[in-house]
This record gives C-alpha cells, structure tokens and sequence, in this order.
C-alpha cells in the first residue's frame, strides 16, 4: 500500500453546525464534509469540544495550500506568515487558538494563531533556522520540533518566556514533541543511544522518559496523551506497524489491525475511545477501538448508501465527534488508494462525524 498521502496527513457549536450542511443519518453516525479551500483537497488533523475542526487545504501535493478553521459550517483560511505561500495547522484548544508551520522567504517556522491576533511566528531555539508546532493545550502551552545546523530538538514554548528545549533520551541526538495535555505532560519520539527512535513522554517537571516498544518491534512513536495520562501511537518492526495504546495504569497494548500489516493510532479522547488508520483487504481504511468492542471499521458505522469511504480517522473528541480522511466513490468494496491519481481517485475531502442514536 501506498503510504505517502497517509505520512502528509499525520505530520501535518454544533447546533450552528449542522443547520448549515448536509446531514445523512445512519445507526451511528451523521456525516458532514466540511469542503475545502480552492484547488479541492482538504486534509484534517484535530478537532476541539466544540467541534472546530483544523488542517491544510488546497491541492493535492502542497501547490497552494493553507491552513483552514472550520467551524459554526464556515471554512476559513489562516493564510501564511510574511513571505510564505504554504501553511497546515496541527492542533487547536478550546478556546480556538491554533497551532501548526508555514513557510516564510527563508524557512519553515512553528506559528501560534487566534483570532485577535492572527498568525504569529514562535521563532526557534538558538541557532537554529526551522520549527514546526503540533500541540497546544488550553494553557496555551505549545509543542513541537526545532531544526537546524545541530539537528532536531523538541521544544515546549509559552507566552512571555519563549521556546525551550525539552531535550532527548541520554546518548540520543533527536527528539520531537507532538502533543501536551491539560497536566503539561508532553508525548513524541526521540532516538535512542543506538538510534532507534522510541516513543518518549516528558513529565510536566521537564524530565523525559522512553516508553519502549512492543516484543519483537524495533520503533515507536507517541501521537498522544489525554488528560488520565493515557498514550496513543504506533510501533514498527519486521512484522509491519501496529497501533498502540499505553494505559496510565501502565502495560502496552498491540491493538491489531484490520486484516492487513498496518495500523496506527491517532487520537484519543478522555473516555478511552481511539481512532486512527488500518490497512485490510481492501487497503486503508478509518478504525474507530475501546477496549469493550476492540477495532472497528469505521466505514461499518456510516450509511451504507452515502457513497463515502473513510480511509483514517484523525482526531476524537470528548462528545465522540470524530474527524476523519476520505474520498466519495460509489464503490466502496473494491481496492482504493488515495494516492492512486491515474485511476481518478479524486480530492481528498475531510468528513466531521456526528455521534447519532442506535
């Protein structure tokens, strides 16, 4: 399977919400395509409480392509930073502010956006040139990675005191932060003394700890954290990738997969219930797992005539809104690759879906 469309997008009021689009109801969920800015191709990366939903959108491979806010039905461009022509937002808290990178005239840098202010450059450590940012919690307090001539370092950033480094793992040289809860506790990956990379937690003190690997797997990385401490990720090894679940309580769970060699979570909320991608016979498609009723195909759980096929889900909030990836096609039981442009795959779309009673 080709996983590079899946690569860009995991690194990269409802009332109001519903009255302005289109609704299909199914046994459990309600579908919404949020639409995209022009060029077609939406892809989405977090949704808060209150349902607003971020990401990047335009075309297809980054030509044009900003990052988006959607919400109360409306879709709205954050546009760049000075001189930057590309942007894609990662992250958003409950009160709206969102975080994410763009291009300027020289480089790649980490910004912080709200509506009072628009979009703000969070600069980068010392003596490096680049950033990007993929977490904030309603602290304000953002996570992401630094770069330059040294390498990649993690920083945390806070208003009024700037970007920090957060370290890595003793004899590693690369760390980044993808995800920072209500706690300050921090999640991401970083490499180890003989280089493998780990998923790692920092604890809200700063000081940072490897959360291992599955048996028998090499890698993994942590997407993450929800306010119980609670850890999504994945792992990799010769046997492929597995979605992983690091309960507070301690342990590691290898969630499975679909049927085929592929799964990664991405999302938690603060109930226990994940989302994320898993390859089966038909290629990638959206899972949505709790512990009671393990890996579902979310495709099984939308109208069976909405002529919709989510390939992943991204993001799950606490009321269980679920942000997702797909494409419309009036074949959803044959081998589908989003990525497949020669056979006419078409944009990608980004589909908010709504919790509905069985």
């Amino acid at each position: 399977m080709k996983l590079r469309l899946f690569d860009r997008i995991v690194r990269y009021s409802l009332a109001p919400l519903i009255l302005s689009a289109s609704v299909a109801f199914a046994q459990n969920y309600a579908v919404i395509d949020i639409g995209a800015l022009p060029g077609g191709t939406s892809i989405p990366t977090k949704i808060n409480l209150n349902g607003q939903s971020v990401g990047h959108s335009g075309k297809m491979y980054g030509v044009q392509t900003h990052a988006f806010s959607f919400a109360n039905g409306k879709l709205t461009d954050l546009g760049t930073l000075s001189g930057g022509d590309f942007s894609a937002a990662f992250d958003v808290n409950s009160r709206g502010a969102v975080v994410g990178d763009s291009n300027t005239s020289t480089n790649v840098r980490a910004f912080l956006w709200d509506a009072s202010g628009g979009m703000r450059d969070l600069g980068a450590l010392p003596g490096d040139t680049g950033s990007r940012a993929y977490g904030i919690n309603d602290s304000d307090l953002v996570v992401g990675y630094s770069s330059g001539p040294h390498g990649v370092t993690a920083f945390s950033w806070k208003s009024g005191s700037g970007m920090t480094s957060l370290g890595t793992l003793a004899g590693g040289d690369m760390s980044q932060a993808y995800d920072i809860n209500n706690s300050g506790v921090i999640v991401g990956v970083a490499s180890t003394s003989t280089g493998e990379r780990h998923a790692v937690q920092w604890s809200s003190a700063g000081s940072i700890r490897d959360l291992g690997t599955l048996s028998g797997y090499v890698t993994s990385e942590a997407r993450r954290i929800n306010i119980a401490g609670d850890v999504i990720g994945s792992a990799g090894g010769p046997g492929g990738t597995r979605a992983v679940f690091w309960p507070s309580s301690g342990g590691m769970q290898n969630l499975g997969t679909l049927g085929g060699d592929f799964s990664a979570a991405l999302d938690l909320n603060n109930h226990g219930e994940l989302v994320g991608s898993s390859t089966g016979p038909l290629g990638a498609r959206a899972f949505y797992w709790t512990s009671s009723a393990g890996m579902l195909d979310l495709n099984s759980l939308i109208p069976s005539n909405s002529e919709i096929l989510l390939t992943t889900a991204i993001g799950i909030n606490n009321i269980g809104m679920i942000l997702a990836v797909g494409a419309l096609t009036p074949d959803k039981n044959s081998p589908f690759e989003m990525d497949d442009t020669h056979n006419h795959a078409g944009p990608t779309h980004a589909f908010i879906l709504i919790p509905t009673k069985k």
